[in-house]
């Protein structure tokens, strides 16, 4: 999993995309800013995402995004909207097994182009930006290794953009200078150590010029090459890490105005701190407990104190770790939320009043869900448990039965149901009441439907290719559902207005077609 910041929707908050391999997808998780984010919303790409970019590909100063499709060699590119939703895909065709993808200008155009490592063909794709949210046909170039990562700056400090590349396969990464056309000229070797994985760039001895640092996950250490400015780099130096260190990110933690590292050890699920000394010199690492098998890790001012905050995707416990920085350089517990499966869904909200954010999470393995209540620093109570259907996966709150009390529904994918659980107060809930819906639902929207300021319920039946429309009666009981079929394995769903007529219609993404569908809304 693969995590990118930026802000999406344009408040001045800093949010979260990530990729989910195991369903096709990637999150996008809008921030609160206070180091807590809103509920996730899911988009379809293509097979087996593995890394997301994010730039303005199209010049209208919102951010786009770039995804790897890595068992169906494409790259997708989302353009943004600028409230934090995005439209559909557009495919590219990449080498053979692409893993990771660059942003840069490579022709010196003022436009924002792409470098993909193809792992599968041992090559690296240019796809030279027109602009306007298109790509042009890509330029490849064969390299005879594994491109495992790439990093692009000015490393020769001629004006022209040039490429990092780590080489797993002989322990080296090699640059390659750029031609300002969008080619590239011969590439230079520099050894490291053994089955460097990722690489990224950083003025570690104040000079102004990029220097490169690169985890090496064979011998557990990490290699710091400073750079003359001219394209020319020093021998490594390494520093011991914890086990296995995958991906690593730069930033200054305790402001002292000079650049340190922080490293992901997926071995041993830490992070290691490595905090700047003077020119380029590290001190040892300074290690974090984070989730269960921890691999991306990204920067950004998540609480709004001018603190570098972090946060970490742990893959095997399916959570994203925020840990809040002190002014020192040191780091504070992981503050964890959970984005995947076991458990699988989460929602944000304040269920018992006390104008603290709240958490209700999905527990697939045992068929019930958690409400955590929050303590206003970030941390939260013990859970409380209630049973659903079989392996709930999905769920929402929202007011049910007009009590400015919020209700919780769950989607239970392998029972064809969902569950209702009324906020009885003080966020205690009641027992669930099920209704049936479709073979294997999937996604929700609580919205009202037919004008009567009643919220209702539109379901995604995955399987069996419909939505499920249930009308609520304003007193938390729903009506038996009424199906419509849609397209090919419909997975998510939203609301909206999307002919202006003030009917709320319906937006059904279609993973088995790759495309969404309108459902529109023809009540009188």
């Amino acid at each position: 999993m693969s995590i990118v910041v930026g802000d999406f929707n344009n408040d001045g908050k800093l949010d979260l995309v990530m990729d989910n391999s195991e369903d096709d997808s990637i999150t996008v998780m809008l921030g609160n800013g206070d180091s807590t984010f809103q509920n996730e919303t899911r988009y379809i790409v293509g097979s087996q995402p593995s890394t997301v970019s994010a730039a303005d590909f199209n010049n209208d100063s919102i951010l786009d995004l770039a995804v790897v499709n890595q068992l169906d060699n494409t790259i997708g590119i989302l353009l943004g909207n600028g409230d934090g939703t995005f439209r559909n895909q557009t495919i590219y065709p990449t080498g053979t097994t692409p893993t990771y993808i660059s942003v840069g200008d490579f022709n010196n155009d003022r436009k924002s182009d792409l470098m993909v490592a193809n792992g599968g063909d041992r090559s690296i794709s240019i796809f030279l930006g027109n602009g306007n949210g298109e790509f042009q046909s890509p330029i490849t170039y064969t390299l005879g290794f594994i491109p495992f990562s790439v990093t692009t700056a000015d490393f020769n400090k001629d004006s022209k953009l040039d490429l990092a590349v780590a080489d797993m396969d002989n322990n080296v990464i090699n640059l390659l200078f750029g031609n300002a056309d969008g080619t590239f000229s011969n590439q230079i070797k520099y050894a490291v150590g053994s089955a460097p994985l990722f690489i990224v760039t950083g003025d570690f001895s104040n000079h102004t010029k990029l220097d490169l640092a690169v985890t090496n996950a064979q011998d557990n250490t990490i290699s710091v090459l400073l750079t003359d400015g001219h394209g020319s780099y020093q021998s490594q130096t390494t520093y011991a890490t914890g086990h296995l260190p995958t991906t690593l990110a730069v930033g200054d933690f305790n402001n002292d105005s000079k650049t340190d590292i922080v490293v992901v050890n997926g071995g041993d699920n830490s992070i290691s701190i490595f905090l700047n000394y003077s020119i380029g010199i590290f001190q040892n690492q300074v290690t974090y407990t984070v989730g269960t098998s921890p691999f991306s890790v990204t920067t950004g001012h998540f609480n709004n104190d001018n603190k570098l905050d972090l946060v970490v995707s742990n893959t095997d416990d399916n959570t994203i770790g925020v840990l809040l920085a002190n002014q020192d350089g040191s780091f504070q517990n992981q503050i964890t939320s959970t984005v995947g499966s076991h458990p699988y869904g989460i929602t944000a909200s304040d269920f018992n009043n006390d104008s603290n954010l709240d958490l209700a999470v999905c527990n697939t393995n045992d068929n019930t869900i958690s409400v955590l209540f929050g303590n206003q620093n970030g941390t939260f109570q013990n859970q409380i448990t209630y049973i659903v259907g079989l392996r709930p996966i999905t769920i929402a709150s929202a007011d049910f039965n007009n009590d400015r009390k919020l209700d919780l529904v769950v989607i239970n994918s392998d029972d064809k149901t969902v569950s209702v659980l009324l906020n009885e107060g003080g966020g205690n809930f009641q027992n669930q009441t099920t209704y049936t819906v479709g073979s294997h639902p999937y996604g929700v929207s609580a919205v009202d439907f037919n004008n009567d300021g009643k919220l209702d319920l539109a379901v995604v039946n995955e399987l069996d290719n419909s939505i499920s429309v249930l009308l609520g009666d304003g007193k938390g009981a729903f009506q038996n559902q009424t199906m419509y079929i849609v397209g090919s394995r419909p997975t998510n769903i939203v609301a909206g207005d999307f002919d202006n007529d003030t009917k709320l219609d319906l937006a059904v993404t279609l993973s088995g077609e790759n495309s969404i569908t309108i459902v529109r809304n023809l009540c009188p």
